[in-house]
């Protein structure tokens, strides 16, 4: 079984019992399909970076499961019709050793927790990428020289 990290946004108009029914859901269609569940957390209502559907909060809720790809589909397919739902998805979890406690599926909650740093911030499939992609004033310095001694050598000869 694949490891997988699924990041959902509902919307901030949800009330307490609509954020444990919406977790309820989403690991009982895990649990039926004989995945195993291994987090479920929550940062609570944050402010979007963009307005999704006209609303600037949502709150968020990541899922990290254990299963195949009939289990993916199947989330995906009930996270595309739930009205209560601005943004999701799912990603195979790559830092995953796959020995990870899986999580009795009646007790789950979703555990608070507030990024501490900006790399916590960003989703585990945003953690490896490369960010280096050059700077670009040093660039372009390194073009006006090569043009300045391109210069210099034709005043020479």
């Amino acid at each position: 079984m694949r490891s997988y990290e699924c990041a959902v946004i509902l919307h901030p108009a949800v009330n307490e019992d609509g954020l444990k029914a919406s977790t309820a859901k989403y690991v009982e269609i895990i649990a039926a399909r004989r995945g195993e569940i291994t987090k479920v957390e929550t940062w609570g209502k944050r402010r979007l970076s963009f307005e999704i559907n006209d609303q600037p909060e949502g709150h968020y809720f990541f899922y990290r499961f254990r299963g195949d790809a009939a289990i993916v589909a199947e989330i995906g397919r009930h996270l595309r019709i739930d009205e209560q739902v601005l943004r999701h998805m799912i990603v195979r979890d790559e830092l995953a050793v796959g020995d990870e406690p899986a999580l009795e599926p009646a007790t789950v909650e979703a555990t608070m927790r507030a990024p501490q740093t900006e790399e916590e911030s960003r989703p585990s499939f945003h953690r490896d990428r490369d960010d280096d992609r050059g700077d670009r004033g040093f660039r372009d310095r390194g073009f006006r020289d090569h043009d300045r001694d391109h210069r210099e050598e034709g005043r020479r000869g």
